[in-house]
């Protein structure tokens, strides 16, 4: 059983890489820069990576021992998923359709774990679940369901993408008006950016 609450991150994940304010937007967060891509900007790139994310995330409490069987395309499928998370999402960022074909996706994904008994929902707020963590697959699918959730559970017009990096984050801010994922890093970037070019115009 898990409770979805943040744990303190695990090597190589950092507090910064979990600014999204839920585990799914967090998800989507695991390439270094959506809006510059750069070759070597992958986060998930191995099984590990995966493992110690899901930890870090609060997904499960333990980084699990997994068989060849369960390891074998794992990070290709939670890319997989990942992407689709990402469509969904940046859509309603911007105050798009969801696209079809990515929650659909989603939707088959999330009903295959669940039909195969290693997934199982125990409350309505998908909080606290059981899981076989070991199962080939169990992972993908339970991503999947938990954005399938998300769908419906946060609010459309909280949804944010980073207008430097294209991160998207929830904003619990009060007045609903945050615009960088992190002050710290594309907040600051931007007012220098910002700063340069009062500068150049001045000379």
């Amino acid at each position: 059983m898990v409770t979805l609450t943040t744990s303190e991150a695990r090597s190589p994940w950092q507090e910064g890489h979990f600014i999204g304010g839920h585990p799914v937007l967090d998800l989507t967060n695991t390439v270094f820069d959506r809006l510059h891509p750069a070759e070597d900007g992958e986060l998930l790139a191995a099984p590990a990576d995966v493992l110690t994310w899901c930890v870090s995330a609060g997904l499960v409490d333990e980084v699990p021992s997994l068989p060849e069987a369960s390891a074998n395309g794992l990070v290709a499928d939670v890319q997989a998923v990942r992407e689709h998370v990402w469509a969904v999402f940046n859509a309603v960022a911007r105050g798009e359709a969801v696209p079809t074909e990515s929650f659909g996706a989603l939707l088959e994904r999330a009903g295959t774990g669940v039909r195969a008994g290693h997934v199982e929902q125990i409350d309505a707020g998908l909080d606290r679940v059981t899981a076989d963590w070991t199962a080939p697959g169990v992972i993908p699918a339970f991503l999947a369901l938990l954005a399938v959730h998300a769908v419906f559970a946060l609010p459309a017009e909280r949804v944010r993408a980073c207008g430097r990096c294209g991160w998207l984050f929830l904003d619990s801010s009060r007045g609903g008006r945050r615009r960088w994922c992190s002050m710290s890093t594309c907040g600051n970037r931007e007012k220098a950016r910002r700063h340069r070019q009062v500068e150049r115009a001045a000379s």
